[in-house]
Order: C-alpha cells, then structure tokens, then sequence
C-alpha cells in the first residue's frame, strides 16, 4: 500500500513538475482541477493590470452609486443650499448696491440744488452790485464839477475805483464808455446754466462760483470805499468853504440864503427824504450819508457861487497899485485906494468875479466906465475903467461872466483894472476874497 502511494507521489510530482514548464515566465497562471484532470489558463501582467484597472472602476462605480443612492436627498439639498446661499449673496449685493445708487443720487440732486441756489445768490447779488454801481457812479458825476465858467472853487470829481491788479476775475473799475455798469463778463448765470446738471458733480465748477463770489466780494468792497472816498472829499470840500466864509468874516448865519436857482419848468409832488430804516443795508445808509453830504456841500458851493472869489481878469494877476493909503497917481498926496489895480491891455476880458445881480452898468465919475455887481448878503463889486461895457443893468450873471473890456476911461493914467469889494457899501481889501479862492483851488 505504501509502495503504491509513493509511486502516486512520483507521478503527481512529475505531472505538477511538467505542469510548472508549462507556465511561461512574467505571466500569471491559472491551475484548476476538472474531471480528474489539471487544467492551466495563463494571464500576461499586461491583462492582470487591465482586469485590475477595470474592476477598481466598477468597485469605485458602485461605491458612488450605492452612496449617491445612501446619500442622494442630502447631497441636493446641500447643493440647493448653496445655491441659495449664492443667490442671497448676489440679492443682497444689489441691494448694497442699489442702495449706494440712491445715495449717490440723493447726494448729486442735494449739491445740484445747493450749486443752483449759489448760482442765483450770485445773479441776484451781481444784479444788485450792478446797480450800487450805477449810484455810484451817479454820484460820482453830481459831484463831478462843470468847468465851463472859470468858477473860484471848482470841485474835482471823486478818482475812480482803482483797477483790479492783472489776474483778477473781476476789474475792480468799470471802463470809461460804461461807467455805470460792472465790466463786461460772462454773468455767474450764465457760467452755471451752460454746465447745467455737471454742475453739482465737477469740482472746478465750485471753484469757478467761489471765484465769482470773491470777485463779487472784492467790487462790493471797492464800491464802499468809493463811496467812502466820496463823503471824505465832500466833507473835506464842505470845511474848506466854511473855513473860507469864517477867514472872510462871512459866517453861514450871514450868508445862509443863497439866491434861489430858477425853478421854471419844474414841478412834481412833495416826497420828503426819508433816513434809511434801522433794517437798511450798510451801503444804504452809506449812500444817505454820502447825499446828505452833497446836499450840505451843494447849498455852500451856491453860497460861495454868490461870493467873489473868483479872478476878474484872465492875465496874470499883476498889482500896479494896493488897496488902501497910496499917493495919488495926479496930485502926488496920501489918499485912500478903495479898490486893487491889476495891469493890463485895452481890450482884454473882464469876468465876473461871483454870481449875481448887475446894480450898475454905465459911466461913474472917476471909475469911468464901470460895472457894480450886487452878490446879496450886503456883498458887491466894481470893475471900473473899462473900455466897452458888455452887460446891462438888471442882468444876472454868474461867476466868470464876462462884463467888459479893459481900458483907461475916467481917472485913470494908463490901461488897467480897477477892482472893489464891498461889504454893506464899505470898500474892503479885494485881495482878501482873491487869496481865499485861490486857496480854495489849490486844494482842490
């Protein structure tokens, strides 16, 4: 029995040695028993790898499905929570969004409707300035004098504005053909309403109606000192004459009644000049100042109109004899000079030295052909020796009339120009009255 099974060991150990020939080399191999026989399939590493590839992918394809299939109602609904999570993201950014949309637009529609209303404080104040301006101006020219008539004190006009310094927006000074308006300039209207809405958005444009304000600021500025300038002078005019009036012995409680100008033609209802209310700008009450002023300035310049401080003769003011003691030019013994004797040639203008009346226009004795001129308040003149008379008695003339002719009528030696002044028919010294308005032109 044991020689039989060692033979059976033999056989099978040669059959599984033959068996194992039979394997190729780099080839996974198969054995399997099948009615009674030995069966070898062999698989290179190649189709191994193959097989082992794909059955990783079915086992990895199943463990997706079965989990998709596990885990499928929470696999969406996480997916849908995102996506809801997304979209509530992107609601609520455009609503950030449109929120900051709104605000902005609230913001602009605010700095428009600031801008539009800077843009017509601007107009209307221009507006207004322009119109100061244009009493300025008025002002200006009441106060500028008429220098037709060679009158004793003329007025000066108050200067101008002084101009802007190049650069500026504004001149300061308007131009000579329109002094009564501001220089001409693109109006801040239209400067805003040519931008129209970007107005409120373009920060130049702020800038540009804060340069117009300040330029506006600056003409308001110099219209005032203007009109400071102008009360100065005219107050300043109005003390020279009264200082005038007091040198001469002429107090305004003498001379108050200035002759009344002629009132042909004129008429109307009495408006009586009001003050300014307490509610009344500064320049308002400047501009009452500055009138009242003017008022006061023009009654003594009427007064001082009437006064003979003016030059009865054109040359040069050349004495040939003084008032008072002198030696008389025919009889060679002291004798009273009632008048001053400017020389001169025959022919040469004699002028009215003050407004008034004629009293006297013919031959006098020893003034030979002579013209008195009564002033009022108890003043005259007398212009004596002339040559040809050229007004009549009863006359009204102003000051640097002309009322004749230099000569040598009457008591006289040579061509020349007798000269009186009177107060109350007492002959005083001339050269009084001459000195004072020649003082009185100078400073002006």
């Amino acid at each position: 029995m044991s020689h039989q099974a060692h033979r059976y060991n033999r056989a099978q150990l040669a059959q599984e040695a033959n068996l194992r020939a039979q394997v190729p080399a780099g080839a996974l191999t198969l054995a399997w028993r099948s009615a009674g026989a030995t069966r070898i399939t062999s698989l290179s590493m190649g189709l191994v790898g193959t097989l082992g590839a794909l059955g990783a992918v079915l086992s990895i394809w199943g463990v997706a499905v079965t989990s998709y299939l596990a885990f499928k109602d929470d696999i969406v609904g996480g997916m849908m929570s995102r996506q809801a999570a997304v979209q509530h993201g992107y609601e609520d950014r455009i609503r950030d969004l449109r929120g900051q949309v709104d605000m902005l637009t609230s913001r602009h529609l605010v700095l428009q409707n600031e801008m539009e209303q800077r843009v017509d404080q601007v107009a209307r104040r221009q507006a207004l300035l322009e119109t100061r301006q244009s009493i300025v101006a008025s002002l200006n020219e009441q106060v500028a004098p008429a220098r037709s008539a060679p009158r004793a004190a003329p007025v000066q006009s108050v200067a101008p504005v002084p101009a802007s310094r190049p650069g500026d927006t504004v001149r300061l000074a308007p131009p000579a053909e329109r002094h009564s308006r501001l220089e001409s300039r693109p109006a801040p209207v239209e400067l805003a309403a040519a931008h129209g809405f970007a107005l409120a958005s373009a920060p130049g444009r702020h800038d540009t109606i804060g340069r117009v304000e300040h330029s506006l600021a600056r003409v308001e500025q110099h219209q005032q000192a203007a009109l400071q300038a102008l009360e100065t002078r005219t107050e300043r005019r109005a003390r020279r004459i009264r200082s005038v009036l007091t040198e001469l012995g002429l107090g305004e409680a003498r001379v108050a009644r200035a002759p009344a100008a002629s009132t042909a033609g004129t008429g109307g209802p009495l408006i009586p000049i009001a003050a300014p209310s307490p509610e009344a700008s500064a320049f308002e009450r400047q501009v009452f100042r500055v009138q009242t002023v003017m008022r006061e300035k023009e009654r003594l310049n009427q007064i001082v109109g009437q006064i003979p401080l003016g030059r009865p003769h054109a040359g040069e003011l050349e004495l040939s004899s003084g008032f008072g003691a002198r030696l008389d030019p025919f009889l060679r013994s002291w004798a009273m000079h009632s008048g001053i004797d400017f020389r001169g040639a025959t022919g040469e203008p004699v002028f009215a030295s003050g407004g008034g009346r004629v009293s006297h226009a013919g031959s006098m004795g020893g003034y030979g052909l002579m013209v008195e001129i009564d002033h009022g308040n108890g003043l005259s003149t007398r212009y004596a020796h002339l040559s040809r008379i050229e007004t009549k008695e009863g006359e009204t003339v102003r000051a640097g009339h002309r009322i004749g002719r230099v000569g040598s009528t009457g008591r006289s030696t040579g061509p020349h120009l007798h000269y009186e002044t009177r107060i109350n028919g007492d002959a005083i010294d001339p050269m009084r009255f001459v000195r004072a308005g020649l003082r009185l032109a100078e400073a002006d």
